[in-house]
Parts: structure tokens; C-alpha cells; sequence
């Protein structure tokens, strides 16, 4: 029991980055389109990340770690820069929520399970509980929360109005320098 206790608090912390980037990106609203897809990649990329860092963490051991939490802070950062720039801009230049795809929906969920990736290093001691059912655990639990994130800043999105695109640049920046700080 203390290893399914373990197992999802585990998970729940490695989907806080994702909640916290849906709801930055999800103040410039989003469908339900596209929050569906979204949270379903992440929550692939939150299985497949921890298992690429098991089966490689034999060859890059910690600092393959470290770099990753960098390299997803980066990212995060730049993509609350290029919110930030598209909210000063005219209108006909917002960000939408189709524009949530492709590349930026990969950069994006790369971004915040680059931490999953770090913590399949070390997933193989981690508990007693099978791999499979661990990074499946890993992957529900960050596309629920991914999802939640995005219902949350869609609701503040509406409150807040206009400004709402710069708030949630401003979110990913102090999400990626907290990633930095904390590393």
C-alpha cells in the first residue's frame, strides 16, 4: 500500500509541471479539442520519457538528469517569452487555441516531462510495483491533471480578459526559472 502511496505521489508531482503550463497556456483559452489531445500527449510523454530514462540512464547517468531539467526549463521559459510577445502585439497576432499543435504541442509536452525522463533513471529500484503499471500511473495521472490545469486557466482566463495571454507567459517563465532555481 505504501508503494501505491508512493507511486501517486510521485506521479502527481511530475504532473505539476503540466498543470501549471495548461494553466498558463489555458488563460488564452482553449477547446476542449484541444484540451483533450493535449492532455493525451502529455500523458504519453509521461510514459514514454520515464521508460527512454530507464533504458538510457545506464549510458548517461545523472548528468543526462540534470541536463534535461535544464533543457526543459529553457524551453518552458521561451515559451512563455513568445506568450509574452504575442499578448503585446496587435490582436490579429494572438495566440489561439488551434495553434496548439504540431511542433508546439511536442516542444510543449517534451518540456514539461523532461523531469519523467530524469526520474526513469532511477525508476527500476524505485518500488516493488511493475514498470508497466508504474509509468502508465505516470501518464493518467499527468494527462488529469494536465487536463484540470487547462479547465482551471480557461475559467481564470475569462475573469482576467485581455491580459490573460501576458499572465500566462508570465506563468511559464516563473515556471521555468523555478525549474532552474530548484534544478
Amino acid at each position: 500500500m505504501s508503494n501505491i502511496l508512493t507511486l501517486l505521489l510521485l506521479a502527481c508531482a511530475l504532473g505539476s509541471d503540466a498543470t501549471s503550463m495548461a494553466v498558463g497556456v489555458g488563460l488564452t483559452g482553449v477547446n476542449r479539442k484541444q484540451i483533450s489531445l493535449t492532455s493525451v500527449v502529455i500523458g504519453l510523454f509521461h510514459i514514454i520519457m520515464p521508460l527512454l530514462g530507464l533504458y538510457l540512464g545506464k549510458l548517461f547517468g545523472k548528468i543526462a538528469g540534470d541536463i534535461a531539467s535544464w533543457v526543459g526549463a529553457g524551453i518552458l521559459i521561451l515559451l512563455g517569452f513568445h506568450m509574452l510577445k504575442e499578448a503585446c502585439q496587435d490582436d490579429d497576432n494572438e495566440i489561439k487555441p488551434d495553434t496548439i499543435n504540431g511542433w508546439r504541442l511536442l516542444v510543449m509536452a517534451m518540456s514539461v516531462s523532461l523531469d519523467a525522463f530524469s526520474v526513469g533513471f532511477s525508476l527500476g529500484t524505485f518500488s516493488q510495483l511493475s514498470i508497466p503499471l508504474t509509468v502508465i500511473t505516470l501518464g493518467v495521472v499527468a494527462g488529469v491533471m494536465t487536463a484540470a490545469g487547462f479547465v482551471l486557466g480557461k475559467k481564470m482566463g475569462r475573469i482576467i480578459g485581455e491580459k490573460a495571454a501576458a499572465v500566462g507567459g508570465l506563468v511559464l517563465i516563473f515556471l521555468g526559472v523555478k525549474i532552474v532555481i530548484t534544478g
